[in-house]
């Protein structure tokens, strides 16, 4: 059987080293990060994606549920297989339990990693986008106003030299949005068992939601 990976360019960083986990792999396609700012257009994009695999097989999606953008996708032909996640985050930090006794511990905090920060997605890289279009004072309370609610800033990386490499980075954010600074030693492990195991959609646990063909992806089959 063919395989299949559809994922978010925010995980290309994650991913693409990982590849050859995923025996058989027959194509790839990482999905513009720009559907994050759209979320309403997640589900038609990522429709024509899964429409356009020619071979059916089983297809792994680098994605969670990503403010509700694979709800509704139509499997056809294929075996979708999509972690059991909220988002990338809670993907990088390496399991759903970890992620929420984290965000129980530090409400309102604004997580980076790498593909977030190679995107500019966050409000230094926002502010350089929009203030040519609606002027700096204007944009800079815009970005107050989305990002009142956060205290604090954590970046997410798989070793001690990735943090090293964005920290710099991530302080300015931080800094920029005059909240507190933190690092998290994040794993790959979760994304790596959607390359290793969940290609075979029977050995598919309960971190992963498995839609088979002809079927559709329900929200309620996140619900932890």
């Amino acid at each position: 059987m063919a395989v299949h990976l559809v994922a978010c360019q925010m995980l290309e960083d994650v991913l693409r080293p990982r590849l050859a986990l995923a025996q058989g792999l027959g194509s790839c396609r990482f999905v513009e990060y720009g559907l994050h700012t759209y979320p309403q257009r997640m589900p038609s994009q990522l429709q024509a994606v899964l429409d356009g695999i020619g071979e059916p097989g089983v297809v792994l999606m680098g994605y969670g549920l990503c403010g509700q953008g694979v709800v509704g996708l139509r499997a056809g032909p294929h075996t979708l297989v999509i972690p059991r996640a909220d988002d990338c985050i809670s993907l990088l930090v390496g399991s759903y339990g970890r992620f929420l006794e984290d965000c129980l511990a530090h409400p309102g905090t604004y997580y980076l990693s790498r593909g977030w920060l190679a995107a500019g997605y966050h409000p230094p890289g926002q502010l350089k986008e929009w203030a040519p279009r609606y002027g700096e004072a204007r944009t800079r309370r815009l970005l107050q106003n989305m990002y009142r609610n956060y205290r604090r800033v954590a970046l997410l990386a798989f070793t001690p030299e990735g943090l090293a490499a964005d920290r710099d980075e991530a302080r300015q954010v931080a800094g920029f949005m005059g909240v507190a600074y933190d690092e998290i030693l994040g794993s790959a492990a979760w994304l790596e068992q959607l390359l290793l195991g969940a290609s075979i959609p029977g050995s598919a646990a309960h971190d992963f939601v498995v839609v088979p063909p002809g079927g559709t992806v329900d929200y309620m089959a996140f619900m932890h």
